[in-house]
């Protein structure tokens, strides 16, 4: 064949490599799919939480994890958890109140494992609280554009990608292991994009991919910190997160409780120091007046 009839026919084959790509790759782990397995039992309500401070905290990924790739497979490495986990848990450590930071390896935590995993961990490492993050990724080429959904604790979260992006959520929740109950929860997330041609599409992917964790997880640690200053203020009134949700006691390392103790699952907040002043009077004016001697009537002249 002539060199110059060769030139239409590359050129149709390269138009078609480039409209081809690869299906919308992703890959995630679910601190739900932990926590809450399929086929178990309904849920415990959770009890009312007592933290003493400084609090002992465990932080890992929810384990398991599942991918789907059409030009690269495998969810993330040993080496990506740590580098990431270790972000965050110096963004704990500035937290007044925490103690120590255990990151718990992958292998410490079975799938579907459960609360009663976490309590093995507890007795183990000597936690109060466990921190578990999870992931979701998807990577949109030129010749797709779709969405997801995202199952968290609190419910779906539907996120939309565009062509040539790296769409990234990195999720953690924190929860106090003896009473079951969420404390609070943050997200982060990133979108990475550019081009790449037919030749350095895996490479590009790879690296719009590393990219993205690393965005994600510097927004998810500057929404943890917002999400812990809310929960101090809340916990403030007694209760984790409002009307309805269980009890909280906070003591100091001296034993001293340093927040309200009348939050309860209705949500109303204790008395303060000036309504217990104020009904203190009230009690001894009513004291007063009951010990009080009658006047007889005034003698006639």
């Amino acid at each position: 064949m002539p060199r110059r009839a060769l030139v239409p026919v590359l050129l149709l084959l390269s138009v078609e490599i480039a409209c081809t790509g690869y299906a919308p790759a992703r890959r995630s782990s679910s601190a739900l799919d932990f926590l809450y397995p399929s086929g178990t039992a309904a849920q415990v309500a959770a009890t009312d939480v007592t933290l003493r401070l400084p609090v002992r905290v465990g932080l890992a990924f929810a384990p398991g994890g599942t991918a789907s790739y059409g030009g690269d497979t495998g969810a993330l490495t040993e080496a990506e958890r740590q580098a990431l986990l270790d972000k965050v848990a110096a963004a704990f450590r500035k937290a007044k109140g925490v103690g120590t930071i255990e990151v718990v390896p992958s292998l410490y935590l079975t799938p579907g494992g459960g609360f009663t995993n976490l309590d093995r961990l507890r007795a183990t490492l000597g936690i109060d609280l466990m921190v578990l993050v999870s992931y979701d990724q998807a990577q949109f080429t030129e010749s797709t554009r779709a969405s997801w959904t995202y199952l968290t604790v609190i419910g779906p979260l539907l996120i939309e990608g565009e062509k040539n992006e790296v769409r990234t959520l990195v999720d953690a929740v924190i929860y106090d292991i003896p009473s079951r109950a969420l404390l609070f929860r943050a997200a982060g997330e990133s979108t990475v994009g550019g081009r790449s041609s037919p030749l350095n599409e895996t490479r590009k992917r790879r690296r719009f991919s590393t990219e993205g964790f690393a965005k994600a997880t510097d927004d998810l640690i500057v929404n943890l910190g917002a999400a812990l200053q809310a929960f101090e203020q809340q916990s403030q009134s007694g209760t984790v997160r409002g009307q309805g949700t269980p009890r909280i006691a906070v003591y100091d390392a001296a034993g001293q409780q340093v927040n309200t103790s009348g939050g309860g699952g209705g949500g109303a907040g204790a008395f303060g120091p000036f309504e217990v002043t104020l009904a203190g009077l009230l009690a001894l004016a009513w004291l007063v007046g009951r010990r009080r001697p009658a006047r007889g009537p005034a003698p006639s002249r």
